[in-house]
């Protein structure tokens, strides 16, 4: 099955078009450039390279949150819109699990964050559950220093979100490999497979970006009705 997958939740985003489980090839987007203008001529360049057809792709994946309001929805809008092109099945991913699922092998149990600015986290625990991750503690908002707070000694955790913090983490709490830290789209689309062998199937008409928050336009009119 011909697959493609996106990442595009954080500033930095990746695709990646893989066969079944098997990755093709990988592509990281120039951060200094807009998402949207970039990521239609580097897919368009990339199906080249590797012989595909857009109308080939069989399966999209998509990150669809928590993440940057913009990137969400660059994502799952191109997503939609190959689908809706290709007659491709979607499945969307928490941006969290991906990053739950880069750990090392011997890493059962991670706290994944993320920045969700206003110095608030997106946060959630996964565990490692045979060749998955099953989420133990869903995605919420929590402040910065009651996340701190709350570690204890041997808590390991993930997440682009250290690299403000890591000088802040507790003695006893495992920081893992900056490498794992930011979701990829190849570990996208190989959680998307392993879901869709397991019987997961999306509906590309109410696939749609996981926010967990209000943005602050939405914020600003609630306080002025």
């Amino acid at each position: 099955m011909k697959l493609l997958a996106l990442e595009t939740s954080l500033r930095q985003s990746s695709f990646a078009l893989l066969e079944g489980d098997q990755l093709l090839r990988q592509v990281e987007l120039d951060p200094s450039l807009r998402t949207a203008a970039a990521i239609t001529p580097a897919l368009d360049e990339t199906f080249r390279e590797v012989g595909w057809k857009p109308t080939e792709i069989e399966l999209i994946a998509v990150s669809h949150g928590p993440g940057s309001f913009t990137g969400l929805r660059i994502g799952v809008a191109t997503a939609k819109a190959l689908a809706y092109v290709a007659k491709a099945e979607v499945l969307g991913i928490d941006t969290l699990r991906v990053i739950a699922a880069q750990s090392p092998a011997e890493v059962d149990t991670v706290l994944t964050i993320i920045d969700a600015q206003r110095q608030e986290l997106f946060t959630a625990k996964y565990q490692r559950d045979a060749a998955d991750w099953v989420v133990a503690s869903t995605t919420e908002i929590v402040e910065i220093d009651a996340w701190l707070a709350a570690l204890s000694p041997g808590d390991c955790v993930s997440g682009t979100a250290l690299s403000k913090l890591q000088g802040e983490i507790p003695t006893g709490v495992e920081i893992l490999p900056e490498t794992c830290w930011r979701p990829m789209a190849a570990t996208v689309g190989q959680l998307a497979w392993a879901d869709y062998q397991a019987g997961a199937r999306g509906d590309h008409w109410k696939l749609a970006p996981q926010y967990y928050r209000k943005s602050a336009a939405e914020e600003k009119l609630e306080e002025k009705a």
